[in-house]
């Protein structure tokens, strides 16, 4: 959560956090560097972002949270939708023997957000205070399915000794393993709102992560041998999701530029480079849900 210089000020003066001096110091590489005190409490180590967060939650009145993603029930949080949940930065981690929902939210005071997840939900709501870093580890829960299914298709790759799979024209149909893993990996990057998809080779995997508000966030490993007819796959401009809501159409055009630009394998075609290449395209093979 966001908050006012003068509050910060006044939490770390109040908790005999910094002296008057280092506070001092504080303010100036704020001025130097255009940083608000916040960041640079944070960036200098002078707290971590649950303590800072804790305090803020004190002074709000707010209680904080620090959620164990494993302890989420699943049927809880999908109470709300991972594009929703990401959009306003909250989780629904658990529920009272009353029913009554637990929400983690990174900014209580979104108005907005509160409302529309009441009328989800319902409006008798408990609200915590969390970091956005927790809330982002607890919204990797979504993505069990992902990797399950993914589990699923791979398992059907052959040759798992090899260092790489030759590109093979079977790879091309659209029932193919190949296809449906870059189909999964497009639909996921839509739900989580990710701008960037990145598969990057390692010596022994292939390393796929999402770019999910600024940070990259490892999403799975695949199989090293699969590298080359993956790539070759995206590059042909023949993968697309099956499963996009007619909302994220756009979105859905940009991030297929996006995943052909971070594939570490030569430069994708000119083609994939014009947007409008991508809308044609992908208005032919769209289907909306």
């Amino acid at each position: 959560m966001r908050v006012s210089d003068s509050t910060i000020e006044k939490l770390l003066q109040q908790g005999g956090i910094v002296t008057e001096s280092q506070l001092a110091e504080l303010h100036v590489e704020a001025e130097r560097s255009h940083r608000d005190l916040q960041t640079v409490v944070l960036d200098e180590k002078i707290m971590t972002d649950a303590q800072l967060t804790q305090l803020i939650g004190d002074y709000i009145g707010v209680p904080f949270v620090q959620i164990e993603p494993k302890d989420i029930p699943d049927e809880v949080l999908k109470k709300i939708s991972e594009h929703i949940a990401r959009q306003y930065s909250v989780v629904l981690f658990a529920v009272d023997e009353d029913g009554i929902p637990s929400l983690a939210m990174e900014d209580p005071d979104d108005v907005q957000a509160l409302n529309f997840i009441q009328k989800e939900v319902g409006y008798n709501i408990k609200v915590f205070l969390a970091t956005k870093g927790n809330i982002l580890d607890c919204l990797e829960n979504y993505r069990g399915s992902m990797n399950e299914e993914l589990d699923e298709v791979i398992a059907v790759q052959t040759d798992a000794t090899a260092e790489t799979q030759a590109v093979k024209e079977d790879d091309f149909a659209e029932n193919s393993p190949i296809a449906q893993t870059v189909n999964l990996l497009l639909e996921y990057a839509i739900k989580s709102s990710a701008s960037d998809i990145h598969i990057e080779p390692r010596e022994e995997f292939v390393q796929v992560r999402y770019r999910i508000d600024g940070v990259l966030k490892e999403v799975n490993k695949l199989p090293r041998n699969v590298l080359g007819a993956l790539v070759s796959r995206i590059k042909s401009g023949e993968s697309y999701p099956r499963r996009v809501n007619p909302g994220d159409y756009a979105r859905a055009i940009g991030l297929l530029g996006a995943v052909a630009h971070h594939c570490q394998r030569g430069d994708a075609p000119a083609k994939w480079h014009d947007p409008r290449h991508r809308s044609d395209w992908f208005r032919k093979v769209y289907q909306p849900l």
